[in-house]
């Protein structure tokens, strides 16, 4: 199996390493990125299975890092995290195609759970893409 790549966006040293230790345990291939600038022109398309994004970065926010990666690759997954968290910036990241609006603290199940989604999510798109199906549902 392909390892998992992993995306972590945030400008706070602390949670890039919190992330990183976390994903690490299962193996995941992790790479941070301190702005938004820097992880939209690092990366390319197919290069990762999924992103974590924080609403408030310096420069360009993370609706707007959201946007631009999708506008990249539109099979990325990406979750937004956010300590500012709010009615509009949650239903305005959902509607850009965020795969879910994370509240900080957050847990590592939690985190978990998310990986696992996107994967899923990822893997239905491709065979769905390939003109298959999901095969039998138990």
């Amino acid at each position: 199996m392909d390892s998992i790549k992993i995306a972590v966006i945030d400008d706070e040293e602390g949670v890039r390493e919190s992330f990183k230790m976390i994903l690490k345990i299962k193996d995941y291939d992790v790479e941070t990125f301190e702005t938004g600038e820097v992880a939209v022109d690092g990366i390319q398309k197919d290069a990762f299975d999924l992103a974590f994004v924080d609403y408030k970065l310096p420069g360009i926010d993370g609706i707007e890092v959201l946007r631009r990666l999708k506008q990249k690759d539109p099979n990325l997954e990406v979750v937004i995290v956010t300590a500012y968290a709010s009615e509009q910036s949650h239903a305005n990241a959902i509607t850009l195609g965020a795969l879910e609006y994370l509240r900080k603290p957050f847990l590592m199940e939690e985190i978990y759970e998310l990986v696992e989604r996107a994967l899923r999510k990822r893997r239905a798109k491709s065979i769905q893409k390939k003109g298959g199906n999901l095969g039998p549902v138990h």
